[in-house]
């Protein structure tokens, strides 16, 4: 079966075969993922968020969302949640003292 135009010549040249470009994700899916990752980051990533909150700004907004920040990082505490965050970032400055040291 001879090949299409779009499959001899794509309009992309980033070296991906046409075979593999048709397997890909639709935006729908795209979404899903995206919106999956974005629950994973705030479940687990949830004690940078008042941090983030705090340099904001200085209007109503602002502080009605420092304090939902504050709230939403305190309910992952207590589910135990921000335990792999706190790993991770013990880990990172346990590697980044030991790098120093030497």
């Amino acid at each position: 079966m001879p090949l299409s135009r779009n499959e001899r010549a794509p309009l992309v040249t980033d070296a991906i075969p046409p075979a593999l470009r048709q397997r890909g994700a639709n935006q729908r899916q795209m979404f899903a993922m995206c919106l999956a990752g974005a629950l994973v980051l705030a479940c687990f990533a949830s004690s940078d968020t008042p941090d983030w909150a705090e340099r904001l700004g200085d209007s109503s907004f602002d502080h009605q969302l420092r304090s939902i920040a504050g709230a939403w990082d305190s309910a992952m505490e207590t589910l135990g949640l921000t335990g792999p965050h706190e790993a991770l970032r013990a880990a990172m400055h346990r590697v980044l003292d030991w790098r120093w040291s030497e």
